[in-house]
């Protein structure tokens, strides 16, 4: 899928990214992600759990999509989108490991868990290529949240074989920008449209604000 055609079939979000991973790796067979978990806490206190993206994750995924403002799904999306399709929920939330993976960010709001970002890596339209997406809720962002879903997604991605990335985002998305240079992406500007394109070599493990 590539990143202009993932407007409709993938992930929308806030602080989005798309981008393929050239490494020309071959994928074992699908297998049921790991089920990992890790606390981690603001520095209010807040405690955020980072987990593993399941089956039964349709509701507070799609819960989610809906809550996003039109321009952070149209940062994601480069179009708004408002919910996601039946056929694109059961995607997102059945992940074939290691060929996609998706991490959530959740809180607990008054005894009920609320999903407030996710990072996910998918394969793309070549044989050859995967690609990542992450994003942060509205009232989330400049946290530092969705540094830390690709700390762990880029982790993941690391132990599987990953290590090459390029990826298109919107040149106005000031807040992609800064992460992506958190995590040591080169950019140059796509001389063709409106996106910038970003280069990276090599999986850097750092933390940062997103």
């Amino acid at each position: 899928m590539s990143p202009r055609q993932a407007n409709a079939d993938n992930i929308p979000g806030s602080i989005g990214i798309h981008a393929h991973y050239g490494v020309g790796l071959s994928f074992p067979s699908p297998m049921n992600p790991p089920d990992y978990k890790f606390d981690w806490k603001l520095d209010d206190g807040t405690v955020i759990a980072i987990r593993t993206m399941r089956p039964d994750d349709a509701l507070i995924e799609q819960d989610f999509v809906r809550s996003l403002s039109p321009r952070s799904s149209a940062m994601r999306f480069f179009s708004p989108v408002r919910e996601l399709s039946a056929a694109a929920l059961k995607k997102f939330t059945n992940t074939d490991f290691p060929n996609e993976m998706a991490l959530l960010a959740t809180v607990d709001e008054n005894g009920t868990e609320r999903e407030i970002g996710v990072a996910r890596y998918a394969p793309g339209s070549g044989s050859a290529q995967v690609e990542f997406a992450v994003v942060v809720a509205d009232d989330w962002q400049c946290k530092g949240i969705g540094t830390e879903l690709l700390r762990h997604l880029f982790s993941i991605e690391s132990e599987v074989g990953i290590n090459s990335i390029e990826g298109l985002i919107l040149r106005e998305n000031k807040a992609m920008l800064g992460l992506a240079r958190k995590f040591g992406f080169s950019i140059r500007r796509d001389k063709e449209d409106a996106d910038i394109v970003l280069e990276y070599k090599g999986i850097q493990i750092q933390a940062g604000q997103d």
